[in-house]
C-alpha cells in the first residue's frame, strides 16, 4: 500500500470514530438539550450540526465524483450565517442533516485517490493542496464533535453515559484488549 492511500483510508476509519463519538453525544440529548447553550453567545448541539453540515456540503460536495480541477469548496450557494441561527429543527430533523453532511465529506474521501493528494484546490479563493485541506477539515470537524460532546456531557450531568473508557476502568480495558489482540490470528496482528 502507498502512503497515500493509506493516509486516505486512515483518515476516513478515523473520520468515521470522530463522527460515531458525535452521534454518542447527539442521542443522548433529549428533544429541548438541542437549542440550549451552554453560555451567552455559545452554540447550541442545533448549531454545531447545521454548522458542520452546511460546511462538509460545501467544501465536499464538488468532490463527490472526485477530484476535479479548479474546484471551489466554497459552494456559491452556502450562507454560513445562517447555519449558527437557530432553526428550530427537531433531534430528527438534525441528525439527517448530520448524516447528509458526513456522507457527502466521507463520500469525497473515497472519491479521492493518493495522485488528487497533491493537486489543488481552493477554499474561499486561498489555495489548498487536497492533502492540506483535508486536515484543515480533519481539525475543524474535531473540533467541533468535542464541543458537542462537551455540551451533552454538561446538559446529561449524573445521566451522561461515558463515551470512551470510564474513569477507573482502564486496567479492565487495557485487560480486556490485551485478551482481544492475543485471540486475532497472526496475519491481523501486523
Amino acid at each position: 500500500m502507498i502512503l497515500g492511500d493509506l493516509y486516505l483510508t486512515d483518515t476516513r476509519e478515523r473520520m468515521c470514530g470522530v463522527k460515531r463519538l458525535g452521534e454518542g453525544a447527539l442521542t443522548q440529548l433529549h428533544s429541548e438539550d438541542w437549542h440550549r447553550v451552554l453560555s451567552p453567545g455559545g452554540n447550541s448541539a442545533a448549531v454545531l450540526v447545521q454548522h458542520l453540515a452546511g460546511n462538509m456540503e460545501s467544501r465536499w460536495g464538488a468532490l463527490r465524483g472526485g477530484y476535479r480541477e479548479g474546484v471551489d469548496g466554497e459552494a456559491p450557494g452556502r450562507n454560513r450565517d445562517a447555519e449558527f441561527e437557530e432553526g428550530g429543527l427537531s433531534g430528527g430533523a438534525l441528525l439527517a442533516r448530520w448524516q447528509e453532511g458526513w456522507s457527502t465529506f466521507l463520500a469525497a474521501l473515497d472519491a479521492l485517490n493518493p495522485e488528487d493528494l497533491t493537486r489543488t484546490l481552493t477554499i474561499r479563493h486561498e489555495t489548498h493542496t487536497v492533502l492540506a485541506a483535508i486536515q484543515r477539515q480533519v481539525a475543524h470537524y474535531s473540533g467541533h464533535v468535542y464541543q458537542l460532546v462537551l455540551l451533552a456531557k454538561t446538559l446529561r450531568g449524573e445521566n451522561w453515559q461515558t463515551l470512551s473508557v470510564p474513569r477507573g476502568g482502564s486496567a479492565a480495558f487495557n485487560a480486556e484488549m490485551q485478551v482481544r489482540h492475543a485471540e486475532q490470528p497472526p496475519s491481523s496482528q501486523s
